[in-house]
């Protein structure tokens, strides 16, 4: 049996942890994202002993600058800060991996914050472009892997 259990849930049992994770500096509307209740949208919590650990979303969306339709979105992806270096995003993350390769996703992105880049690079991402900034968030780097 795995440590956590982790399954699909409603967007709003995201906000959250996109809340303390990652933006604390945000009103609660501000925690819904564009497409958060589009059909093709999932949403993943991963749960130990009962309590949500980690978040992560995924869109059918493409990068800027594309018209592909076979791209998907990771975003508002967070674990808690004490469970961090414990398999969880990385858990989270190859759940994503799989959803959109089974939906035909041909590539994930993800805006990635510049401090998390080895995190996704260790994963299979590489860098699309420069660092740049989003506003009251912070640096993050555009990153991409086949699927």
């Amino acid at each position: 049996m795995a440590p956590y259990e982790l399954r699909p849930i409603p967007a709003a049992e995201t906000r959250y942890l996109r809340h303390v994770v990652l933006r604390p500096h945000q009103r609660p509307e501000e925690l819904i994202y564009p497409g958060d209740d589009a059909p093709d949208t999932v949403h993943f919590g991963l749960y130990v002993g009962g309590q949500q650990h980690g978040v992560a979303s995924l869109y059918r969306e493409s990068r800027p600058g594309s018209k592909s339709a076979t791209e998907w979105r990771l975003r508002g992806m967070a674990v808690l800060a004490s469970n961090q270096g414990r398999g969880y995003g990385a858990a989270l993350l190859q759940a994503c991996i799989d959803h959109a390769a089974r939906q035909g996703g041909q590539r994930l992105w993800c805006n990635a914050r510049t401090t998390a880049s080895g995190f996704y690079k260790r994963l299979g991402f590489a860098v699309e472009g420069a660092e740049f900034e989003l506003p009251g968030i912070g640096p993050h780097y555009l990153m991409w892997r086949p699927l």
